[in-house]
């Protein structure tokens, strides 16, 4: 019994002979091992996910994130046992966005249907709302009376209320707030935020926070004896409800440890607020677990970080006790063959064309033939988009963020359709003069900006461009180099405009009569434009082109131009 007890701390984080199980999802890859730091232990440790967007499957064609949620599943499952034989203390935690980004989300009458349940086997210990789980009145309703109650006292809303059309009234989609003490002492009083989101749907209202904290509920919550701060937020771990948080905590109890966890930029973060008060970013889509280690009982307050790529080579070495140690949990292997059952019966692997190369949304400039953007205005918008039914010629806008994600060359897949472009944004236009149509785009590239995606992705800090190593994250946040578990060389980021649009048409004069269109999310923004730039007339705008979306002109495309590829 004694070698049963001992046996889970030994070789943890050693050298591995790799010898890969059956891969969770059907055509994934597996990086190449690699040498990977032991992570560092304290008495709390949490590990962190956030703006997963349905991500549940991983990233079938990029090897670096291939592990689906089983097996996320399976490496907590020997994570906690590392955490029980050490004893010490562990925490999972989320910090929201589960939809809009991946078919396994999406492909549903209602966003999250299917894989909210699934997203529900993984027993987090804290969660947070994100602003994709508010844009729509049905989602809203779904995660508010589905999913939020599954979670009890862990779903944490401390800003963020539903109006419940059953009841007339306005309540917390869950928690305000959550006491508890941890198996091996750790006393945590845990809350979660929202960054000030204005654009939720009509059955949703967010406080902000430098309200939330001078509320009466949130004083008498800080008069609690606990040992640590938890806060779990869909808030950057920099921007000021973050601080305002800290702040009023820090208030009340000047030296207690603070620790934050925040999302929504989709970038890889960590920040020092006071030195006993730390914010970490786990990036996005299931691509990132973040690791915080800390030692914060007592004077001294010490503090790790690690970000992880999500590939079963990561969590195989940091979990499991022994190489030959097997990896895959029943859990794990559960949830891997609902994630199967599930994308096939949404016919989320039904191939509609094979793109013909890499096709990436921020590593080239928009101009550039391997640019995404760029395939969008000058062949996608064209071919899907334009009314060829109408009698005038067309430039047709929309919003750069509307774009998700890279496109890989082989196989288009139907939830390719989802990850590259998830939004059902439909167009609207107006026929003004070629003198008006020539000047729409600049001007809205110059109006406040406005984006339904979350905030521009993060920018990879650029560090040593290794061409030798995988292309991926080379992270510099407070504590510098050094959090990015796998050495990688830095993938260059190129800012895009925040409007972009299909070519002007050419040889017109500048009296001839153009069909300006656009996507129905920045209406209110075209609008004011076309008052200025043409102050006699009134324009009103019609449907353009009904039933053609930001989603479907993708499978529109690639079945119309490759499908007959023979690149796969």
């Amino acid at each position: 019994m004694r070698l049963l007890i001992l046996l889970p701390l030994l070789a943890v984080a050693t050298a591995h002979v790799e010898h890969f199980e059956k891969r969770s999802q059907p055509g994934v890859s597996h990086p190449d091992p690699a040498n990977l730091r032991p992570l560092e232990w304290g008495e709390l440790n949490v590990i962190s996910t956030t703006d997963t967007h349905g991500w549940l499957a991983g990233h079938v064609k990029e090897n670096s994130y291939s592990a689906d949620f089983g097996d996320f599943a399976s490496f907590l499952s020997h994570m906690r046992e590392q955490a029980y034989y050490r004893r010490k203390d562990l925490l999972v935690v989320d910090s929201g966005d589960l939809h809009d980004g991946n078919g396994l989300a999406d492909a549903t009458p209602v966003n999250g249907q299917i894989s909210n349940p699934i997203f529900q086997k993984i027993n987090y210990d804290a969660l947070a709302i994100g602003n994709h789980e508010m844009y729509e009145n049905d989602v809203a309703e779904n995660v508010f009376r589905n999913f939020a109650p599954k979670w009890g006292k862990k779903y944490l809303t401390s800003n963020v209320f539903f109006k419940d059309s059953h009841s007339n009234k306005t309540v917390p989609f869950g928690n305000l707030y959550n006491k508890f003490r941890m198996r091996f002492g750790t006393r945590v009083m845990s809350y979660g935020f929202l960054y000030n989101f204005k654009g939720g749907a009509n059955n949703t209202v967010v406080e902000p926070a430098n309200v939330t904290v001078t509320l009466p509920w949130f004083q008498k919550s800080l008069k609690e004896d606990v040992d640590v701060y938890l806060v779990v937020g869909h808030v950057p771990v920099r921007w000021s409800e973050a601080q305002t948080v800290v702040k009023a905590i820090r208030a009340v109890h000047p030296s207690k440890p603070i620790l934050v966890f925040g999302g929504h930029l989709h970038i890889r973060d960590f920040t020092s607020y006071d030195g006993r008060a730390y914010g970490l970013s786990a990036g996005r889509f299931m691509e990132t677990l973040g690791w915080m280690s800390s030692n914060c009982i007592g004077k001294n307050l010490t503090v790790s970080r690690r970000y992880l790529d999500t590939n079963v080579h990561t969590y195989k070495t940091h979990s499991l006790a022994h190489p030959r140690q097997r990896f895959d949990t029943w859990r794990g292997r559960k949830i891997s063959s609902e994630v199967t059952k599930q994308r096939k019966a949404l016919g989320l692997t039904k191939v509609l064309g094979c793109a013909p190369q890499d096709y990436y949304l921020n590593r080239y400039p928009y101009t550039d033939s391997r640019s995404l953007l760029n395939l969008v205005v000058n062949d996608i918008l064209p071919f899907s988009v334009t009314d060829k039914k109408r009698p005038y010629p067309s430039v047709i806008i929309i919003n750069s963020g509307s774009q998700r994600f890279d496109v890989f060359k082989g196989e288009f897949t139907v939830d390719d359709t989802y990850i590259v472009s998830p939004f059902y944004n439909d167009f609207v236009y107006t026929t003004v003069p070629y003198k008006v149509a020539k000047n729409v785009l600049n001007a809205l590239n110059k109006a406040p900006f406005q984006k339904r995606a979350d905030d521009p992705f993060g920018i990879p800090a650029l560090g040593d461009n290794n061409s030798t190593l995988t292309p991926g994250y080379v992270t510099k946040d407070d504590y510098g180099y050094g959090g990015d578990d796998w050495p990688h060389s830095a993938i260059p980021y190129v800012p895009t405009p925040n409007y972009v649009s299909s070519p002007l048409p050419s040889g017109l004069a500048d009296g001839d009569l153009v069909d300006v269109a656009w996507l129905t999310y920045f209406s209110n923004l075209v609008g004011p434009i076309l008052k200025t730039l043409d102050p006699a007339n009134n324009y009103t705008f019609q449907t353009y082109n009904a039933g053609i979306t930001t989603n479907n002109m993708w499978p529109i495309f690639v079945q119309g131009k490759w499908s007959n590829s023979t690149t796969c």
